[in-house]
């Protein structure tokens, strides 16, 4: 299946230390991108939008936007932008150009399996893990299936939940976590675990101290009137304990190839461009020869007629 997508793969560089869930129905009248732009000046790593009511194609401009922001804050190769649940929404951001990096998936969302044959092998993939039991179901998964896994809650859903994002974060695991769960969970699981839900600063000190890769963060951000100073602190607070450190990465199926199909590959095999201003320059230049070649096939074919 031919992609038109001309970014880099973040497979093999995706930062979960420092993730926010951009939810527009979350943002209480202020633009959304106002907010991701907030959080991706503070330091976010990762990015995720979340929407429950937007159909496919409001969700695509909201991820052109999303990616435009991480674009002009020069952050194409370093931070990770996916769209929750909708692989295909995903899949068409991707053949439309749009820097969308990959899904997170739920439990009740599409099979990983089907996900990554649609979405392809550059594509990164996420899951939501409810408990212990189901990380052990979800280690049988083919090798290079899903990149990492997700697991909620730091806080009890009945202390109080306003926003959609946050009951979305607590709608799989009515139980707490702590340092001990987390510990368990991280070590069941051969996937980076990224560990949230109504997350606040002072959980931040909790994650860092165990295996985690991650947290992620939405309402905190939502109910502050400083989105930026409220997620540099987050972030300061994780890097107080983990410095720069970076996490590993799940396994991968690497195929060997012979010659004759590698040689096939580097004559078929499409660039692919970190820098986007690269990437976008490079598509506009492909559609224009694209076009130029159609006129030169009609203008051959009204020859022939003559």
């Amino acid at each position: 299946m031919t992609s038109n997508y001309p970014y880099a793969s973040m497979r093999n560089q995706f930062n979960l230390s420092a993730c926010f869930i951009a939810d527009p129905q979350a943002c209480n009248n202020r633009p959304l991108t106002d907010i991701v732009d907030d959080a991706l000046r503070a330091g976010a790593t990762f990015i995720r939008l979340h929407c429950n009511n937007e159909n496919a194609k409001e969700i695509t401009t909201i991820a052109r936007d999303i990616a435009q922001i991480i674009e002009d804050n020069n952050k194409c190769d370093s931070v990770t932008f996916v769209i929750d649940e909708r692989v295909d929404v995903v899949w068409q951001a991707r053949n439309q150009s749009i820097k969308v990096d990959g899904v997170h998936l739920a439990q009740s969302d599409m099979e990983p399996r089907e996900a990554r044959a649609l979405l392809g092998e550059d594509a990164v993939i996420g899951l939501s893990v409810e408990t212990e039991s189901l990380v052990k179901v979800i280690n049988e998964l083919p090798d290079g299936c899903i990149d990492y896994i997700c697991v909620t809650a730091m806080r009890n859903p009945e202390e109080g939940c306003e926003s959609t994002t946050a009951a979305y974060e607590l709608e799989a695991n009515h139980t707490t976590l702590d340092e001990a769960k987390i510990n368990t969970i991280c070590s069941a699981s051969d996937f980076p675990v990224l560990v949230g839900g109504r997350t606040a600063l002072d959980d931040i000190d909790t994650i860092a101290h165990t295996k985690a890769a991650g947290w992620f963060v939405s309402e905190a951000l939502y109910s502050s009137e400083t989105p930026e100073s409220t997620m540099r602190e987050f972030v300061e607070h994780w890097k107080a304990v983990r410095g720069e450190e970076k996490h590993g990465y799940a396994k991968r199926v690497i195929v060997a190839e012979n010659s004759e199909s590698k040689s096939s590959e580097t004559q078929e095999k499409k660039p692919t461009f970190i820098n986007a201003k690269e990437a976008k320059d490079a598509a506009k230049l492909a559609k224009q020869q694209r076009v130029d070649i159609a006129a030169r096939g009609c203008t051959q074919r009204d020859k022939a007629h003559i």
